[in-house]
């Protein structure tokens, strides 16, 4: 079946986690209470099929988990990690390649698309990609995080072609990976070593192979050509 869209997660996937990670390290001095119980309460939100605004059930947990009130806790969730995020992440560079391969990916007729489970707010316009998207959000806008099914259903309606049509590329096996296997999506798995009896459709490290890959399920033949940049 012809690739009709490739989705993108964005963290970890567009641009090195490392980039992110030596960008927030003040921050998460400052401040590694809050990071701790944050990555603590995303775990257990991801197990949650809760019904209802995404931003309060987040705040519930995380005022439980710091042993606070709601209200503070939502107050720190968004002054010391949402907005600085925002602010830090500028300066971040995405991947090698990245953009030419999307740019041709563009040429050949595929819809683009980015999904992450951070909200996108200007990331892409900052990783100088969102011109080439046609469309991007957060799995947060849903009320669920990957690997929950309600983000990557939310793509195939926004896309509006038919799931195995649509191939998203992901950092994470866990999240990313089965998340879309699991609604029927065909998948691009990031990763330095594929992971052993692996259900990715295809695993790569440089996105010049994932540029290859895809042009050759689309034409049939075992296609190569070097990228004009």
């Amino acid at each position: 079946m012809e690739i009709k869209a490739v989705g993108f997660d964005i963290d970890g996937t567009l641009y090195p986690n490392s980039s992110m990670y030596l960008r927030s390290l003040g921050s998460f001095l400052q401040h590694p209470g809050i990071y701790y119980h944050f990555g603590k309460i995303r775990k257990e939100i991801r197990k949650v099929d809760y019904i209802g605004d995404f931003r309060e059930k987040q705040s519930m947990l995380l005022a439980y988990s710091m042993k606070i009130d709601q209200k503070k806790a939502s107050e720190i969730m968004e002054r010391n990690l949402y907005q600085k995020w925002h602010y830090i992440f500028k300066g971040v560079k995405p991947f090698k390649y990245v953009k030419p391969v999307l740019l041709s990916l563009k040429r050949e007729g595929l819809l683009l698309g980015a999904m992450s489970d951070l909200p996108v707010q200007n990331k892409l316009d900052f990783l100088g990609l969102s011109d080439l998207m046609d469309l991007s959000f957060s799995s947060e806008d849903t009320g669920h995080l990957k690997p929950h099914s309600a983000p990557f259903t939310t793509m195939i309606s926004r896309f509006g072609v038919k799931p195995g049509e649509i191939l998203y590329v992901g950092n994470s096996y866990k999240y990313d990976i089965l998340g879309a296997k699991k609604v029927g999506l065909r998948t691009a798995h990031l990763v330095r070593k594929p992971e052993p009896d692996s259900q990715a459709d295809f695993s790569f490290h440089s996105f010049l192979d994932l540029r290859n890959w895809i042009f050759s399920q689309n034409r049939g033949d075992s296609w190569n050509s070097q990228l004009e940049i």
